[in-house]
């Protein structure tokens, strides 16, 4: 009985921490939607559990405004080929990817051009996206 008590207790315990899952982009992004964000990077964070690259992006009216591209895992960017040195603050690059479903200042990058106009891909959600953008270019 005293065994059994103790499981129990150990189970109600464990049942009862907060889970960590890996959550789908199209909870936060218009997946059906894509947008072209260009600006330069302040900051780049090649940590978990996304990528993310602040940059400062000028609009129509010549207001700077701060976005935020959140790209794939660095594990995954590492097996695409990444090194986390392709982005630095001061860069000028162009972001494709996702809008934010809250219409906030937010994209879920596809893909990224550099400066030097080297094209990479950035996100783990859905790999068909870049063969799709290669085949129609």
């Amino acid at each position: 009985m005293r065994v059994w008590l103790l499981g129990s207790l150990a189970f109600v315990a464990l049942a009862t921490i907060p889970c960590v899952a890996h959550h789908s982009p199209v909870s936060l992004y218009r997946m059906s939607q894509e947008i072209v964000v260009k600006g330069i990077v302040t900051e780049f964070q090649f940590t978990n559990p996304h990528a993310r690259i602040l940059l400062d992006v000028t609009n129509s009216k010549g207001e700077v405004k701060q976005w935020l591209a959140e790209g794939g895992t660095p594990n995954v960017l590492r097996r695409l080929g990444w090194d986390g040195q392709e982005v630095q603050p001061g860069d000028y690059v162009e972001v494709t990817g996702n809008p934010a479903r809250d219409r906030s200042n937010v994209v879920h990058w596809v893909t990224i051009i550099l400066a030097d106009g080297s094209e990479l891909f950035g996100e783990d959600y859905n790999f068909d996206a870049v063969d799709r953008r290669r085949r129609s270019q």
